[in-house]
């Protein structure tokens, strides 16, 4: 149990670091060129894609939290079970949420007139 509140906790730490990003100013508002050829920021496809391994190994961990229980593991108890499959649940369900999000702001970004 302990596990999954060590793994909420990092959850919304990324989440409130996200956050912070999006809402300090950037260089570009400052005057400054950003710096596209890697320059100290994180690239938004980087924080894509270690979104998307966490994701994975939240689905992972759950599945085989699952199937341990399910094979009659009895050092698991059930709402530990529980706790791991919401968990995976309801990142997926965030991950569906931003991909529609990022899809639609794709389709505004397409549909405006130059």
């Amino acid at each position: 149990m302990i596990e999954a509140l060590s793994a909420i906790a990092t959850t919304l730490a990324d989440l409130q670091s996200i956050a912070s990003d999006i809402t300090a100013p950037s260089a570009a508002s400052a005057g400054a060129v950003p710096n596209v050829a890697g320059g100290s920021g994180t690239s938004f496809s980087a924080a894509l894609r270690g979104a998307l391994d966490r994701l994975d190994g939240a689905v992972a961990s759950a599945n085989g939290v699952a199937k341990s229980f399910a094979a009659g593991n009895h050092d698991i108890p059930l709402s530990d079970v529980m706790v791991s499959l919401e968990q995976a649940n309801l990142a997926m369900q965030m991950a569906a949420n931003v991909r529609d999000k990022i899809v639609a702001a794709y389709s505004n970004v397409m549909n405006m007139q130059v």
